[in-house]
C-alpha cells in the first residue's frame, strides 16, 4: 500500500472557502451545508470553478473538528457573506488515492500519516481531502478521494 503514496508539488490555488468548527458527529451535515453555501455564492456571483472541491483540516480531528471547504476558482471571483476568497500556497505533499465511502477512509488516512511519520519529512500544513467525483452521481463504493498530507 505504501507504493501507492506519491510525493508531488501542488500549485498555489485561488479558492472560495467556508470555515466551520463543529462536533465530530455533526461533520457530514455541516460540511454539506458549507458546500451548499459555496455553490449558492458561486451561482450568485458568477464564480468559475477550475478544479475539484476539497476540504482542509487545520488540526487533527477529535471530539471537535475544524474544517475549511474550498472550491478552486478562476481570478475574478469575489468573497461574500460567510465566504472568503483565499490564495492557498503551493505545497509539496504526500498523496494517496482512496476509493470508497467517506465514512470508511480513516484506515487509509492512518496509513498516509504513518508513512509521513516514517519518512524523513515533517507535516507541513493542513491535511486535505480532494473530492474527485460527486456523491450525488456515484455509489459510495465508487467515490474517489485524494488524501493529501503537506510536507515541511
Amino acid at each position: 500500500m505504501g507504493d501507492d503514496i506519491q510525493v508531488r508539488q501542488l500549485p498555489a490555488q485561488l479558492a472560495l472557502t467556508v470555515r466551520r468548527r463543529v462536533k465530530m458527529n455533526e461533520l457530514a451535515a455541516s460540511m454539506a451545508e458549507a458546500f451548499r453555501t459555496l455553490m449558492q455564492h458561486a451561482a450568485t456571483t458568477g464564480a468559475q470553478f477550475v478544479g475539484p472541491p476539497f476540504t482542509l483540516y487545520p488540526e487533527m480531528p477529535a471530539e471537535w473538528v475544524t474544517f475549511v471547504v474550498c472550491m478552486p476558482v478562476a481570478p475574478g471571483a469575489v468573497a461574500g457573506d460567510g465566504v472568503k476568497l483565499e490564495e492557498l500556497p503551493a505545497v509539496e505533499a504526500a498523496t494517496l488515492l482512496y476509493k470508497g465511502p467517506y465514512d470508511a477512509m480513516e484506515p487509509t488516512w492512518r496509513h498516509l500519516v504513518e508513512w509521513v511519520g516514517a519518512s524523513d519529512r515533517q507535516p507541513g500544513g493542513p491535511m486535505r481531502e480532494v473530492y474527485l467525483n460527486d456523491p450525488a452521481t456515484v455509489l459510495p463504493e465508487e467515490l474517489l478521494t485524494e488524501l493529501v498530507a503537506p510536507l515541511a
